[in-house]
């Protein structure tokens, strides 16, 4: 086996953890100035399914561009994965605490396809 690839299968699982866990900061930062425009500015439901939409778009940009970025090799695939992981961490967290009972697959789907998306198009900018 090549040095090369052993350092990459050492190097994918940090760089994806310490991605993921950068989007997760800045989705409770980003979720944390809606709160407070909520609470301050009593602002209606459109912006605030809007400021959820840009959330998951800009944390799984990040995140995606932080594994293109530390991984360097097929940098779509590792931002799509990225995305992949915060987008299974965020519904798994929604089914826990009990999200919506009567969600609409559309409405999954949508969110699905937003982050992977988004983290795609992080790591090939990257």
């Amino acid at each position: 086996m090549e040095k090369g690839s052993n350092d990459l299968k050492t190097k994918v699982p940090s760089v994806l953890i310490k991605a993921v866990l950068i989007s997760g900061i800045i989705t409770a930062i980003i979720l944390f100035i809606l709160s407070l425009l909520i609470y301050k500015a009593n602002i209606g439901d459109n912006i605030i399914k809007i400021g959820i939409v840009v959330t998951y778009i800009v944390s799984c940009f990040v995140g995606g561009f932080l594994s293109g970025k530390g991984i360097r090799e097929r940098k779509f695939l590792w931002g799509l994965i990225c995305g992949g992981i915060y987008v299974a961490i965020i519904l798994m967290i929604s089914l826990v605490l009990g999200g919506q009972k009567d969600g609409n697959i559309v409405n999954y789907m949508t969110t699905v396809l937003l982050c992977l998306g988004s983290g795609m198009l992080g790591g090939m900018i990257s």
